[in-house]
């Protein structure tokens, strides 16, 4: 892999690691406090039956995962191993036009939301997730680096760092950090405008296509 190549895979990497902070930023806070990106967290908020707002959030949580599921398969089966680069770019651009049509229904009823337009975005935002996380593991599926959720990601920090093997640390770091940012960003619009918060996702969604289009190709060999 070239220098130039890695470093736009880096790029990459943390742009989407951001739209995944902020997606989950936005899902939380506005759409039953669920997340979209991060399924374990789900799991772990469908088994807590005791806390406030539990009845009505069961139902996004399992929207949720069944999206997210439903959409990785049919996106990895659309984007197989060794494809060049135009699969990979139909994929997350359908992941940005589907961030698009959440902040479409956010801008279109900015007051309480039906419980349907609530699901249809939780859909969509986990449809956006799932052509997100298809995307990295295509583009570097052997790197340690996930962009939807960090748990992985400190894990092979932490394992190639004790059993002294090289590392890509920076990017590993990098995702780390431009998740939390990606949340963090989007919390603080959400507090000014949900419909802020709504848009943030769209734009590394939007910047991930155009850094795929250039990478030359789409996959490790």
């Amino acid at each position: 892999m070239t220098a130039h190549r890695s470093v736009r895979l880096t790029t990459m990497a943390v742009v989407l690691a951001f739209a995944a902070g902020a997606t989950d930023a936005f899902a939380f806070l506005q759409l039953l406090g669920v997340f979209t990106a991060n399924m374990t967290g789900n799991l772990v908020l469908a088994g807590l039956t005791e806390r406030s707002g539990y009845s009505t959030s069961i139902g996004g949580i399992l929207v949720a995962l069944v999206v997210f599921v439903v959409v990785l398969y049919v996106a990895f089966r659309a984007a197989p191993n060794g494809e060049r680069r135009g699969a990979l770019i139909g994929v997350l651009a359908a992941a940005a036009l589907a961030q698009l049509v959440v902040l479409v229904i956010c801008a279109a009823s900015p007051g309480t939301k039906t419980m349907p337009l609530i699901m249809v975005s939780i859909g969509l935002s986990a449809s956006a997730m799932a052509c997100q996380t298809v995307v990295a593991k295509r583009l570097d599926g052997e790197s340690g680096v996930t962009t939807t959720y960090v748990t992985g990601t400190l894990t092979s920090i932490m394992a190639d760092a004790a059993d002294r093997r090289q590392q890509d640390l920076l990017t590993r770091i990098g995702v780390v950090a431009a998740l939390v940012l990606g949340a963090l960003s989007g919390s603080l619009l959400i507090g000014v405008s949900p419909s802020l918060g709504a848009a943030l996702p769209v734009v590394p969604a939007i910047a991930g296509v155009v850094l795929l289009a250039r990478l030359g190709i789409a996959s490790r060999t």
